[in-house]
């Protein structure tokens, strides 16, 4: 019996199953460790016994060439590029590390990244504490040592500048999977970017399905809808970083203002923009400007969104500023 491609709804329902005995798997160690060892070890070391729960998992299953639970249950086996033969001793321990030990290598790395980014000063006193709670040996400790002399070498300028980047790194991370995600819906190869750089897909071992084609197409279309609705997030957040971007550029001329501009400017601005007279009853959008109470809700009425930046808000989140002229 020829051997077709796994559609896209086994790789999804294969995956989910998985998914479904790892958290089994990982709350039976977690519960174990913290009887065993208290509920304080257990707080400290949870992220490792999920880990070693995830490497036990596949180590037993893929890594030593068997079908794992999932892909038992919808018929599905492991093969390499080439289609004919499972993949090698050196594609499933790449698929394992790719899979289960990088995701926490990668999250252990960003956050002591961005803790020693924004703890300055505060953070190196507080580094003997914090080795003294985990353990001098401890992946977590050599990590922040390691980010402690990394971090040292930079100015405060630049210290400043590489927190955004994290930040826009954690996000693109994100961005990065769903993108993914919505490649397999079309093209229907690999559910996980791990399966891709080990180059590891599925053959079918039932026999052939007339419904294949519909399934195909029916993900296809997800797989559209997918990527349209990434785009409009990714313009969203672009939109936001520029507006915070422009408010920081707003506050600091505001601030660099000599006193006598300033109070030029407040005169200014206490002037509402709907009605251009004298604000009354000063209200705040979310987005931070100000107008008369009566003009904003008013407008509210008509359109959900500041008149200024046209940020789009809920008339609800008008804020009343009592004693503000």
């Amino acid at each position: 019996m020829p051997l077709a491609p796994a559609n896209q709804s086994q790789l999804v329902r294969s995956s989910q199953k998985d998914e479904y005995y790892r958290t089994s798997l990982r709350n039976n160690a977690n519960e174990a460790f913290q009887t065993l060892a208290g509920s304080k070890r257990w707080l400290d070391w949870r992220r490792e016994i999920e880990l070693l729960s995830d490497l036990a998992y596949y180590g037993l299953t893929t890594f030593s060439g068997y079908q794992t639970l999932g892909e038992e249950y919808v018929n599905i086996v492991q093969v390499d590029p080439t289609k004919r033969q499972i993949p090698s001793w050196t594609r499933r321990g790449l698929f394992v590390f790719c899979h289960a030990y990088f995701p926490y290598l990668l999250g252990k790395v960003l956050v002591c990244l961005e803790n020693e980014l924004e703890g300055g000063q505060e953070s190196r006193s507080g580094v003997g504490r914090r080795q003294a709670a985990s353990g001098l040996w401890s992946l977590e400790s050599w990590l922040r040592r390691w980010m402690l002399r990394a971090v040292g070498l930079l100015s405060e300028s630049q210290r400043k500048a590489c927190l955004p980047a994290v930040f826009v790194l954690q996000q693109s991370l994100t961005l990065l999977h769903r993108l993914h995600v919505a490649l397999f819906y079309i093209s229907g190869s690999f559910y996980h970017l791990s399966k891709r750089a080990a180059g590891i897909s599925y053959l079918r071992v039932t026999g052939p399905n007339s419904d294949d084609g519909t399934i195909r197409s029916t993900y296809r279309l997800l797989g559209a809808v997918s990527l349209f609705q990434l785009l409009i997030t990714v313009c969203l957040q672009l939109n936001n970083f520029r507006q915070r971007q422009r408010a920081r550029q707003e506050w600091k001329f505001y601030r660099n203002l000599s006193p006598q501009r300033t109070q030029s400017l407040r005169s200014r601005v206490s002037r509402c923009i709907l009605c251009l007279e004298e604000r009354r009853h000063s209200t705040s959008t979310p987005c931070g400007h100000l107008f008369c109470w009566e003009c904003i809700t008013e407008w509210c009425n008509t359109k959900a969104e500041c008149p200024l930046c046209r940020e789009k808000f809920q008339p609800h989140r008008l804020v009343y500023l009592r004693n503000y002229s």
